[in-house]
């Protein structure tokens, strides 16, 4: 259910999937209008901006898919350095003097430079997303120290968790889970993957496939003798949109207060 302004906005209403704000526009509107969920919004610019944002995600999945880069586990990343410095744990530090935006398309432009786990793809696909939906001026004024790895070092790019999202959102991140994966083989414990519309799934090192292949590809990676399946875990990860839509208003960095997790971050 969708309520912008204390009302609630109905699925059959095309306001909400102008296709300025995409391809997948009117998939995401229909997914969030007919989902249990409630999404609120305080006006329609931020369901807009939203809807912008997922589709976006999705782009940038594909994208990335498509871009050459290549899974490895944190030890054996690679990176383009003329951008970035790979540091001793497997992360991309920004180099001085580069302009985030660049940096964050030149592994789409370049990708047969670099290696990385799935999480640390999850967010380099988010703020690609994002480049595409704020002002790129606005973007490289905020994250202007960029440090990609996993999900805790992005307190400029907040992240929500919703326990149970059903079928869920496209543009929504979810987790596949191996229970019974061979210790020989533990980067295989689980797959982030980005929703995308069809029923399909973006998996960094798995590509894009059904649910049921995902799992399929992931029992392969089972200790002898296992008895449960890898399966879709039910709740989600996403961007904290109302927070992001505050910057994208042109909203002053100074005095805004962000949660992310346990962690409170005043700008």
């Amino acid at each position: 259910m969708i309520i912008v302004e204390n009302h609630i906005v109905q699925a059959q209403d095309a306001s909400g999937s102008d296709q300025a704000t995409g391809n997948y526009a009117p998939a995401i509107f229909r997914a969030m209008a007919e989902s249990r969920e409630t999404f609120s919004f305080p006006s329609h610019n931020e369901l807009t901006f939203e809807i912008k944002l997922r589709n976006e995600t999705i782009e940038a999945a594909r994208a990335l898919n498509q871009s050459g880069a290549t899974f490895a586990t944190f030890y054996y990343s690679s990176c383009n350095e003329t951008f970035w410095s790979l540091t001793g744990d497997g992360g991309f530090e920004l180099r001085t003097g580069r302009a985030p935006s660049e940096a964050i398309r030149d592994i789409f432009q370049n990708g047969r430079a670099y290696a990385f786990e799935c999480a640390t793809a999850m967010m380099i696909v988010l703020y690609k997303a994002l480049i595409e939906t704020l002002p790129e001026s606005r973007f490289n004024e905020i994250y202007t120290h960029l440090y990609l790895w996993d999900w805790q070092h992005h307190p400029f790019f907040p992240l929500r968790n919703a326990p149970y999202v059903g079928s869920g959102i496209p543009g929504d991140i979810r987790y596949f889970k191996n229970p019974d994966v061979n210790p020989r083989t533990p980067q295989w414990q689980g797959e982030n993957a980005i929703s995308l519309s069809g029923g399909l799934y973006y998996g960094h090192g798995i590509g894009i496939l059904p649910a049921d292949q995902i799992i399929a590809e992931l029992n392969k990676y089972r200790r002898s003798g296992a008895q449960i399946s890898a399966f879709l875990m039910p709740g989600s990860t996403r961007p904290d949109y109302l927070a992001l839509a505050s910057f994208g208003a042109g909203t002053p960095m100074d005095g805004i207060r962000i949660t992310a997790g346990s962690s409170v971050y005043t700008f």
